[in-house]
């Protein structure tokens, strides 16, 4: 066999083994969600969750009635939402919940495997993540939607959630997804809109905006970061109405980004849980302890903004993956700059290489310009010299 086809035979088995290893990863993930699920089945059965909300409502509307009646019990979820529970009218409610929880789950660890990374999926570890699929949400759901297109459609099932989350990640697909939702929900009962309005309880008081929040303002700083998709997530956040159970802090875990960031936001989240009494003891939907609002901003919040406000800027950080990209760079600690003035050219830059004393002289209108030609020169220079010569060099200097 050639060296070439020994190469390509390495590399093609280097590549498979690498993509063998992310499979493996997100098994592991998927693993993990259904194991927590049945240890939760397992423990508490009978544990009544948001998804009860849906199914009971997805039952009336199969049934011909309304599923927002007069005098009912408050449904906080558009039609969309119910629609998602009618596939599962066809199985008990004791056996849908702990469906439905796992295939939200599934669809997170997707998500976020796919679209952020396998460090991502350290998410599915934090308190806030499994508060959700105790309580039956589908915040996680929502964040799944942002990031897949073909879920996009589903944004239009949690409407404040989602709402800072396309506003992090603006997408037409998203927007036409919702649109074709919503037009379907219509045409299956013209009236809910105004029917889920007049079922929303008269006290909303518990929904309230963070920046409205005593210190919320604290998380105006993340208008400096607009141009992140984070910074818009954080900020969007701020001016939407929600609860201060760990639940709604699903979403921040698009913030880190890498594993350290990540162990930040799952400590912060397990104290978050904390403060609401407990992964096993909160009330599901109800609006959180007086404590969960400044846990939250103190160990979830505020960690993610100094995360989002001490990375580059995003001109800055196009110039840093600029630099990356150029091939064969040099360290800057192995190179010695002289700079002398020319009227002709501008300046005159003279890089050397001070571990093989080799060097390149480059001229230009500024320094910054003939340093950086220079400098890619002389690395391709250094590179050709320290690259080991073949029996095809040899020859041609023999």
């Amino acid at each position: 066999m050639s060296e070439a086809a020994v190469a390509v035979t390495t590399k093609s088995a280097g590549k498979a083994f690498v993509v063998s290893q992310k499979l493996l990863v997100l098994g592991l993930a998927l693993a993990f969600v259904l194991g927590c699920r049945l240890l939760l089945y397992a423990w508490m059965p009978d544990r009544n969750s948001d998804f009860d909300l849906l199914y009971s409502a997805a039952d009336r509307l199969v049934g011909g009635e309304n599923p927002y009646p007069a005098g009912a019990s408050s449904i906080p979820y558009p039609l969309p939402a119910v629609l998602l529970a009618v596939p599962f009218m066809a199985i008990p409610l004791e056996l849908a919940r702990p469906i439905f929880d796992v295939l939200v789950g599934w669809a997170f660890a997707y998500a976020l495997w796919r679209y952020r990374g396998p460090y991502a999926l350290l998410a599915l570890a934090s308190g806030a993540y499994l508060f959700a699929m105790r309580s039956g949400q589908t915040t996680p759901l929502m964040v799944a939607a942002s990031l897949v297109p073909a879920l996009g459609f589903l944004l239009a099932v949690k409407p404040n959630t989602s709402a800072s989350l396309w506003v992090a990640r603006p997408s037409w697909m998203g927007i036409l997804g919702v649109s074709l939702f919503l037009v379907l929900s219509l045409l299956i009962l013209p009236s809910w809109p105004r029917d889920w309005w007049m079922a929303l309880p008269p006290d909303n008081t518990e929904l309230v905006p963070p920046v409205l929040r005593p210190l919320g303002f604290l998380l105006l700083p993340a208008a400096l970061r607009l141009r992140s998709l984070e910074g818009r997530l954080i900020l969007a956040s701020a001016f939407l109405p929600q609860t201060t159970l760990p639940y709604e802090l699903v979403s921040l875990a698009l913030i880190p980004a890498n594993v350290r960031e990540m162990v930040i936001y799952l400590l912060g989240s397990w104290i978050a849980v904390a403060a609401a009494d407990g992964l096993l003891l909160g009330n599901g939907i109800a609006g959180g302890t007086p404590a969960g609002w400044p846990v939250a901003l103190a160990a979830v919040y505020l960690p993610m903004l100094y995360l989002v406000l001490r990375r580059p800027s995003s001109r800055k950080a196009r110039k840093i993956e600029k630099e990356r990209r150029r091939p064969h760079r040099l360290a800057d600690h192995e190179l010695k700059i002289d700079v002398t003035s020319s009227t002709a050219s501008g300046v005159i830059v003279k890089v050397t290489h001070l571990p093989t004393q080799l060097s390149t002289t480059e001229s230009g209108r500024t320094r910054e310009l003939a340093e950086r030609k220079a400098q890619d020169k002389l690395a391709a220079i250094v590179a050709a010299a320290s690259r080991p010569r073949t029996k095809a060099d040899r020859t041609e200097i023999s």
